[in-house]
């Protein structure tokens, strides 16, 4: 195992890599960290290099202080660590850096694994995420810490269709913990200093092999998203897991090792 940190410009990203083989990438979701990746650390190590990394203005990464992209950051990760190609697996804001990244440098990207993916210049139309975000803006406009993370968990964690109470409180309290530490050690500024593309026009010019996971239980625009990547995308096929809504992963996760296990031994 090694740990450290890379220089990108203006700031470092701390990273973590385990194992040997053919590289794969973990991303993790907007304001949570690489500690969301704990057991596809574990699954993945014997099979690949696996390498997750705290993207900037999240867990140990540095706070930005000027504007920057997300995807310039995993490529000059990349270069630091002497990748010419990996996977990437990203999930929700993880994953919409990746196609990014993938639209940026096609060539460096050998395949994509898109979990509950966003997409850059995505619009959200769901009820009951713009209700939730409508409370998270009162809840933030009053300083009430814990209200504005009991909104983005019940957006991003429940979702939906659950009440919290139907949600493994496992999950919900290790996610609740990142984003506390997240938005106090960074506040928003992971996103309100990144610049990104318009993805969600361009689908048609991503290439890469790309398996796109959506939960059932997922919000309306995600699971929209995973229909227009599976239908615009040159090689993407799109696979529903049922009883889930975003955090896939931490959900399921053995069956999700699993599942992008087999994705990857198929390239």
């Amino acid at each position: 195992m090694t740990m450290g940190r890379v220089q990108v410009e203006n700031g470092e990203l701390a990273y973590e890599a385990r194992g040997d083989g053919d590289p794969v990438i973990l991303l993790h979701g907007g304001i949570l960290d690489s500690r969301m990746w704990d057991a596809e650390m574990t699954a993945l190590a014997p099979h690949h290099t696996a390498i997750r990394y705290d993207a900037r203005g999240h867990g140990d990464s540095s706070t930005p202080t000027q504007r920057f992209k997300h995807y310039e950051d995993l490529r000059e990760l990349m270069t630091a660590l002497g990748l010419p190609r990996a996977s990437l697996v990203g999930l929700s804001g993880g994953g919409r850096i990746a196609v990014d990244f993938a639209l940026t440098y096609p060539d460096l990207v050998e395949n994509l694994v898109l979990v509950a993916t966003g997409l850059s210049a995505m619009v959200t139309k769901d009820p009951f995420v713009l209700e939730q975000n409508k409370k998270l803006e009162e809840a933030g406009s009053r300083g009430d810490l814990p209200g504005a993370i009991e909104c983005i968990l019940r957006m991003w964690v429940d979702g939906p269709r659950r009440a919290p109470a139907d949600v493994d409180q496992r999950v919900r309290r290790l996610c609740q913990e990142m984003y506390t530490q997240t938005v106090v050690r960074h506040g928003l500024s992971g996103f309100t200093l990144m610049d990104e593309l318009r993805a969600v026009e361009r689908l048609g010019e991503l290439t890469p092999r790309t398996l796109t996971l959506v939960g059932d239980l997922d919000s309306s625009d995600i699971l929209a998203l995973a229909c227009q990547i599976e239908s615009e995308a040159r090689d993407a096929r799109k696979l529903v897991v049922p009883g889930v809504a975003h955090m896939i992963n931490l959900e399921k996760p053995a069956e999700f090792s699993r599942t992008v296990l087999d994705f990857l031994a198929c390239s």
